[in-house]
């Protein structure tokens, strides 16, 4: 694929288009495989402020899905939305090259190479699916017959590389100033959501 076939599929003419929440959310969960290439051109074509705020909107709709008690997931997720708006921001060739990197590592794990082990109660049958479907099925079970228990155990396996955002950036972020960040998330440390 592409940057043109790229373009076409998210329905737009040029990259400098693709300013709204639902493309970007498009551009990550696209079932087909993107070039590391193409998604770098992608990238390259796009304001960067526009990039940051898309990230971080988007991290903040999968991790309202994230199950209560999965802690460790929401901190992963919390850690690379940090990085990526954080490259985001960056505005010169090294960040955006990184960003192009980093995105694309991200969507490769979320789509595709993550395990979930899933079990189905009613049948007792287990399988297992990428991070993005579990999430889905997690968010979506409440409005079926279905019910599932997920085991996102593997799918923490993400190597965050040397020149990410530190764990002070993302307290930051997370805390207000007078609090004390001990490096860990307890279960009061993030939000409580319905399934």
């Amino acid at each position: 694929m592409d940057l043109e076939e790229l373009l076409a599929i998210l329905d737009i003419d040029s990259p400098s288009e693709l300013v709204y929440f639902e493309q970007f959310a498009d551009l990550m969960e696209q079932p087909q495989d993107i070039p590391y290439e193409t998604l770098a051109a992608l990238i390259e074509g796009m304001d960067h402020e526009v990039i940051s705020e898309m990230i971080e909107g988007y991290f903040d709709d999968i991790m309202k899905f994230v199950p209560d008690g999965e802690g460790e997931l929401y901190t992963l997720l919390q850690n690379i939305s940090t990085t990526l708006v954080s490259l985001a921001g960056g505005g010169d060739d090294d960040s955006a090259h990184m960003l192009a990197e980093e995105l694309y590592k991200f969507r490769a794990w979320y789509m595709f190479e993550s395990s979930v082990l899933t079990k189905e109660l009613a049948e007792g049958t287990e399988r297992e699916i990428p991070l993005m479907e579990a999430l889905t099925a997690y968010r979506v079970q409440n409005f079926t017959d279905d019910d599932f228990l997920f085991d996102f155990t593997d799918a923490l396996d993400y190597h965050l590389d040397e020149y990410i955002v530190s764990v002070s950036a993302l307290a930051a972020d997370s805390y207000d100033d007078g609090d004390e960040y001990d490096g860990s998330y307890e279960d009061d440390d993030y939000p409580d959501h319905d399934n």
